[in-house]
């Protein structure tokens, strides 16, 4: 399996995470999937994922709290599954598609942000490829304006 992070400066400032879409099932609908990605930790202390989303326009779910919320160790894994819609026709292209994780790493929220381009399948489905993966202390910013 391949997957893709970004690594900030030190390895330990921020939860390390690889993903990974593992298989897209056809829903009820013209135009539903439930799509699953495989969720790694890749880096040295274990987090929790709380819940997840996608918000583009054209590959999108409504948040999804996790119960029971994933707790990785380093190197673990966990698959998460989510009902996505989305349609277009076989070979379209959605760029700058994410699932969003909020997750809880050294006792402290952090959002994981993976960007995929998504292809269409021949037969509609949607096929995510991980361009990157960034993380963002939840709050960050509101602290350093306390400053």
């Amino acid at each position: 399996m391949a997957y893709h992070s970004l690594v900030g400066t030190a390895r330990d400032e921020s939860p390390r995470v690889g993903v990974e879409q593992v298989s897209q099932v056809s829903g009820p609908a013209t135009g539903r999937w439930l799509v699953s990605w495989q969720i790694q930790n890749l880096g040295g202390a274990p987090f929790q994922i709380l819940t997840a989303r996608c918000p583009h326009g054209k590959f999108r779910s409504r948040e999804r709290e996790l119960a029971p919320a994933p707790k990785l160790a380093p190197g673990e894994s966990a698959r998460i599954e989510l009902p996505i819609a989305c349609d277009g026709p076989p070979g379209s292209v959605v760029e700058n598609a994410f699932l969003i994780l909020r997750v809880l790493w050294l006792d402290k929220p952090w959002q994981v942000f993976a960007r995929f381009r998504v292809v269409f399948a021949e037969d509609g489905g949607p096929e995510t490829t991980t361009e990157l993966v960034t993380t963002q202390r939840v709050g960050f910013s509101t602290e350093e304006a306390k400053l």
